[in-house]
């Protein structure tokens, strides 16, 4: 009997043991739970987790759950300021983390999750709407829009971009007059240079852009003498040239003159020049390229040494799809017909051929007076025709040309 008695006494005694451990270990888990740290209660935002003292420990950082009052101290709250850890609650109202626990609502980033709404980039995703950078307008499209009119330089464009061309040293790299200078490059830039002088050379001809203002005799040109020009540069509108007109002039008149004569000449021949311009003009001697003869005539105008009178063309420009001339059709134009004409006539002569000049069209058949077809057609059939007929001849040779 005693020994069961003991017996019960020990087994109560183990049981007893047992629970004190066991309320022991609950003790501590619940200073884990809500305690000291706040434990899980931060974690989960319970309203009032804490520990001890006054019914939990210091409410952790994130604890007491957002409300005020909750557990640690002072005030029964968590161990810092009302409502845990860190003022109300630690961390913004509804727990350790900003509402919705832990991290901003919706979880870990800001609404949306992780990054801005959408996720990842701006809206949209990486670069700005569109992608990349917009392109750039083009500095040019054509070399002309390049020129800077201050350098020495040819420049061009490429790819829409002006490319610079290397500085060129050559002649009137400025604005390309000849008679207000010789311009240079220096140091990329144009200088003005000086404007061309007259000076005197042996013989009776000039350089380019120069004419003969008049003749002499030197012995400095010749034993015992030879004929010496004075050159003047072609700058003026119109002046007096002994022997002929410059590039860019036509014989406006003619007549003899003793500024003219050389050696062993008492007198030359001395010409008017002017500078070529307008639709028409009169020309002593033939028109010049890009005209052609609209009449002709004697005139004392055009005379020379021991001449009295001389042939007189009076000029127009060759334009239109068909016009009348004493000369033959120029380049682009076609001889439709001819005849003889007291309009086409010369000194001596009351009468002269004239054309009627046709445009050379770009397609078809046409019918030439002649026997040769423009470049770029050929001759289908050939006859005689009295519209090709000339002074003295009633009828000439026809073709019929066709494109090649």
């Amino acid at each position: 009997m005693r020994a069961r008695s003991l017996s019960a006494i020990a087994v109560a005694a183990g049981w007893l043991h047992a629970c004190t451990a066991f309320n022991d270990a609950e003790s501590l888990l619940t200073d884990q739970d809500g305690g000291a740290s706040g434990g899980d209660a931060s974690i989960e935002g319970i309203a009032g987790g804490g520990g001890f003292p006054g019914s939990g420990g210091s409410g952790g950082t994130d604890g007491g759950g957002g409300a005020a009052g909750g557990g640690g101290w002072p005030s029964g709250g968590g161990g810092t300021p009302s409502g845990g850890g860190m003022p109300s609650g630690g961390a913004p109202s509804g727990g350790g983390a900003p509402s919705g626990g832990g991290a901003p609502s919706g979880g870990g980033a800001p609404s949306g999750g992780g990054a801005p709404s959408g996720g990842g980039a701006p809206s949209g995703g990486g670069a700005p709407s569109g992608g990349g950078s917009g392109g750039t307008t083009p500095q040019c499209t054509s070399a002309a829009q390049c020129n800077d009119n201050k350098v020495c330089t040819t420049d061009s464009c490429a790819g829409g971009t002006c490319q610079n061309a290397a500085v060129a040293n050559g002649t009137d790299c400025g604005d390309g007059n000849w008679c207000n200078g010789d311009e240079k490059c220096q140091s990329g830039n144009c200088a003005a240079g000086s404007a061309p002088s007259s000076f005197t050379q042996c013989g009776t001809t000039c350089p380019a852009n120069y004419y003969a203002a008049s003749y002499s005799c030197s012995s400095t040109c010749g034993s015992p003498s030879g004929p010496r020009s004075t050159c003047n540069p072609a700058c003026s509108t119109s002046f007096a040239a002994c022997g002929g007109c410059p590039t860019g002039y036509y014989q406006a008149s003619a007549s003899c003159s003793t500024s003219c004569g050389s050696c062993g000449v008492s007198s030359g021949q001395r010409y008017t020049c002017n500078q070529i311009s307008g639709t028409s003009f009169a020309v002593c001697g033939g028109c010049p390229a890009g005209y052609h003869a609209a009449s002709t005539s004697c005139s004392t105008s055009c005379g020379s040494c021991g001449v009295s009178s001389g042939q007189r063309d009076t000029c127009n420009q060759d334009t239109g799809s068909s016009f009348v001339s004493c000369d033959p059709c120029p380049s682009g134009y076609y001889a439709a017909g001819t005849s003889c004409s007291t309009s086409c006539g010369s000194c001596g002569v009351s009468s002269g051929q004239r054309f009627t000049c046709n445009q050379v069209p770009s397609s078809g058949s046409f019918a030439v007076c002649g026997s040769s077809c423009p470049a770029g057609f050929h001759v289908s059939s050939q006859t005689t025709s009295t519209s090709c007929g000339s002074c003295g001849v009633s009828s000439g040779t026809r073709v019929t040309c066709v494109p090649n």
